[in-house]
């Protein structure tokens, strides 16, 4: 169940006289008795530890949980210090927890209760400082089992699975051919690399592949015979489907070979005619616009066998459709990662010897640029944008072909032919305001996944004349930006780009006395809708100066009330 708010806390108190509080309790909910603030103290960073090792949850301190009556019940705290139990609590968790802390005014008691909400960790398990990990299960809190807690701490990327030992493999279990493919790879990459240089051994010590006297996770992944994978290793294993329409599959794969095997095959099927490719031509040179782009394509499955939590046992699904690639990996986001900040966070490798594997063979250039990798191609070639999907136990990425906009193709082609460099802000701007008017700074905070001061940085950089690429239109925060004339009738067309601009405000005074004539008033609301001005504030005010001016003296309106009520009547009417 959702971690109760105060309100929901407030009604549940009002049972008191029918229930105990302990039959309230659930999941996500606890209410203890108060002794003092520093006994007290030790209790909630224990509880701390429970809620965010589960879903989150909130203690409410000064209830009596088996006592009946809600005057008995409640008896409240005192002698505590808000912020002293916030930075206790904090300072008392590994890794650290920032509980919520505040009152909860009631009539009984000392009439206050104290209420701790934990949110639901990031990057458990979560332990005190004295080494104790319990975990929510139910109403109660529970010493986590050495396998869950050996679980959890892989699956957070909190220990790193792939640089650990296998027990028993030894050299012999590794297969000759799959080290060799690595040399290939990484001399196609990168000839003059010290690792080709090496004999066998010394390579895969180079590769953490080998750890002192053992194969680790990564060695046993990279280059492990097919029957030691399957038997040791099952869930490694790479599920790929091909779906030319939605009731005919051409091919089914499942894979349980090494990880560079895999995207061999990858590979070969994306360089395949299954993935064919478009020719445009931009001005005289001829562009080839691949369905799914093999980098991306690569870079998408390289992430996904890095990322995903081995000790799940599910399987990394590769589901390969006419307009849509989709790539689902087990294990959700660690490390701090969301849906809102994917696009800005810093990479958090669950299996940080496997990416490091990855980052030695050339496979990957360097940590944290494999969202640029993905989104970049995808939206110069006139794609739509990727989009991530994720819950605790997956993570899954969209990748787009469908018909891609050969305009912004061509648009973008030109400008790298130019030598103008664009960036991935820059895109997703462009790509929005193909199918958007304008573009208002609330509008891009969450596109860009940036605050809005950066988010209008980014937007101010675009309209600058040297850039060119943006208008400005308002001088405060929530200005709106409009594509810049020459860029617009080349991504948009010169027919889209009129329509898009807007009614020529010489027209605007003949609008409104149409509208009033009709409706009878108007008001600013209804003037920056009919004008399509927008909802920013500096649209407000722009509607606001027309309907002043119309209003004065001379002017063919006339104005009744003050504020957002004010209203615009025809003169004389």
């Amino acid at each position: 169940m959702p971690i109760p708010t105060n309100d929901d806390i407030l009604q549940l108190l009002n049972r008191f006289d029918h229930v105990i509080a302990d039959e309230l309790e659930s999941n996500t909910l606890d209410f203890k008795p108060w002794t003092d603030s520093k006994s007290d103290m030790k209790v909630a960073i224990e509880y701390a530890v429970c809620f965010s090792n589960a879903d989150g949850g909130v203690v409410v301190f000064g209830v009596s949980d088996k006592t009946l009556g809600r005057s008995n019940a409640i008896h409240g705290v005192k002698n505590y210090t808000l912020d002293k139990w916030r930075r206790g609590i904090f300072d008392g968790t590994n890794p650290h927890i920032p509980a919520e802390v505040e009152e909860l005014k009631v009539p009984e008691g000392t009439g206050r209760l104290l209420i701790v909400r934990i949110p639901k960790g990031d990057n458990p398990p979560y332990g005190t400082t004295q080494g104790l990990f319990k975990q929510r299960i139910g109403k109660n809190c529970m010493p986590m089992d050495p396998a869950a807690f050996a679980s959890a701490r892989v699956s957070t990327g909190s220990v790193d699975w792939s640089g650990q030992p296998v027990p028993g493999i030894t050299l012999d279990y590794l297969d000759t051919l799959e080290i060799a493919r690595a040399r290939a790879m990484l001399r196609s990459k990168n000839p003059e690399s010290e690792l080709l240089k090496m004999d066998d051994e010394p390579f895969l010590r180079g590769l953490e592949a080998i750890r002192g006297d053992n194969v680790t996770n990564t060695g046993l992944l990279l280059f492990g015979k097919p029957d030691i994978i399957s038997t040791l290793c099952p869930q490694s294993q790479v599920h790929y489907v091909h779906q030319p329409s939605e009731t005919r599959v051409a091919r089914n794969d499942q894979w349980r070979v090494g990880l560079l095997q895999i995207i061999e095959k990858i590979e070969n099927i994306f360089s395949s005619p299954i993935n064919p490719e478009e020719e445009i031509q931009v001005g005289l040179f001829n562009l080839r616009i691949p369905a799914f782009p093999l980098d991306v394509v690569r870079e998408v499955v390289l992430n996904a066998v890095t990322h995903r939590d081995y000790i799940n046992p599910g399987e990394v699904l590769i589901r390969h459709a006419t307009q849509e690639l989709v790539v689902t990996s087990p294990g959700g986001f660690i490390g701090g990662i969301t849906l809102q900040n994917i696009l800005r966070h810093e990479s958090a490798p669950r299996n940080r010897t496997l990416a490091n594997a990855f980052l030695k063979l050339r496979l990957v250039e360097s940590a944290g640029t494999g969202r640029r990798k993905i989104f970049i191609p995808m939206l110069e070639y006139g794609k739509r944008m990727p989009r991530y999907e994720a819950d605790s136990s997956h993570v899954t990425l969209h990748i787009y072909d469908g018909a891609f906009d050969h305009a912004m193709a061509s648009f973008i082609a030109r400008w790298h032919r130019e030598g103008k460099d664009i960036g991935l802000d820059e895109l997703i701007v462009l790509t929005y305001l193909k199918d958007h008017r304008f573009i208002s700074t609330d509008d891009a905070t969450p596109l860009l996944q940036l605050d809005r001061d950066m988010g209008i940085a980014v937007l101010d950089k675009m309209s600058h004349p040297k850039r060119g690429i943006l208008e400005r239109k308002g001088h405060t925060k929530t200005a709106t930006y409009y594509l810049a004339k020459p860029v617009a009738k080349d991504l948009i067309g010169k027919v889209a780009y009129s329509k898009f601009k807007g009614i020529d405000s010489a027209r605007y005074a003949e609008l409104v006395r149409g509208y009033v004539s009709d409706h009878g008033m108007i008001k600013n609301k209804e003037c920056r809708q009919l004008l399509d001005l927008g909802d920013s504030k500096s649209a407000q005010v722009e509607a606001s100066r027309y309907l002043k001016k119309w209003s004065e003296y001379d002017g063919f309106l006339i104005a009744e009330g003050k504020g957002s009520q004010r209203k615009y009547y025809l003169r004389g009417s």
